[in-house]
């Protein structure tokens, strides 16, 4: 009876052993083929910081773009429609020193109807002003259209200060003397006989004024009639023309058709000549359809 508990307990004992080796040896060869957990832990927090720095770092340079390609650099690209009076470089220098303000220096503050106002002041020719902003990059872009330069309006003495001509342009603004710009030849040239002063910048005659007196030069031109003096009298709205090869002088009224009264002024001075019969004094061809002389 003692022999059998003896087999029995050293059985039991047996299975044990061979229990705990299974154990043992099925861990250690799992082992190899398989990971730590705790190793995974941490490469998983790896990965999570990696991800979010890369994150970071791509919304970081997102908005350097983005406040990179707000600064509007103060050196401009100028596209000017002429540079009869200026050269584009002397512009961009002026617009330049304008940028320089720090509303100007970013895009969401840029002041464009304030440049155009202070351009406008520097320069009178100037009609208008656009500012083209890029996207991305800084360098702003200013298209100048610069209005042509018109006559030459020669006051009476002292009228104008220093000066005794004046360049007007197309807008019948005074650009300034025609000294200070060698470069304009060819320009007609008006007496100015109203008494008014006229300073740069100032608008002494309106577009259509300016139209007017050049309709009536081209028309002339053009039926061989050599203008001598072109003037404006005291009398508001008149312009008066005389060519050299006659005594009297032609009235015109600036606010009626220039073609129309080009026309019966020529086609009065042909029937004069042939008829041999001249105006002593004037040729008035204010009124349509009619034409008064002295």
């Amino acid at each position: 009876m003692r022999t059998m508990l003896n087999f029995r307990s050293s059985r039991e004992e047996r299975r044990q052993r061979i229990a705990g080796r299974a154990a043992l040896t099925y861990y250690r060869s799992s082992e190899p083929s398989g990971k730590s957990p705790f190793r995974r832990k941490v490469r998983s927090k790896k990965r999570r910081f990696l991800s979010r720095a890369i994150d970071w770092l791509v919304v970081l340079i997102i908005l350097a773009a983005v406040i990179y390609s707000l600064i509007v650099r103060p050196q401009p690209e100028i596209i000017a429609s002429s540079n009869d009076y200026h050269s584009s470089e002397v512009y961009q220098d002026s617009a330049a020193e304008v940028l320089k303000k720090i509303e100007n220096r970013n895009k969401l503050t840029f002041d464009e109807q304030d440049l155009a106002y202070q351009l406008k002041r520097e320069f009178p020719e100037i009609a208008a002003v656009r500012a083209d902003l890029p996207l991305f990059g800084q360098k702003p872009t200013l298209y100048l259209e610069i209005a042509k330069p018109a006559l030459v309006l020669r006051g009476a003495e002292g009228t104008y200060g220093a000066v005794s001509r004046l360049i007007i342009d197309t807008k019948g603004t005074v650009i300034g003397p025609q000294a200070e710009f060698p470069g304009i030849q060819n320009l007609a040239l008006v007496a100015d006989n109203t008494g008014f002063t006229a300073r740069s910048g100032e608008t002494v005659l309106s577009p259509s004024d300016i139209g007017f007196i050049l309709t009536v030069i081209a028309q002339a031109e053009r039926a061989g009639a050599p203008i001598a003096s072109l003037a404006l009298p005291k009398l508001a709205e008149e312009l008066d023309l005389k060519t050299s090869d006659r005594k009297y002088f032609v009235k015109f009224y600036l606010g009626g058709d220039a073609l129309t009264q080009s026309g019966q002024f020529l086609a009065a001075r042909k029937q004069f000549d042939k008829t041999n019969k001249q105006p002593g004094q004037y040729l008035d061809v204010r009124v349509a359809g009619k034409v008064f002389y002295k």
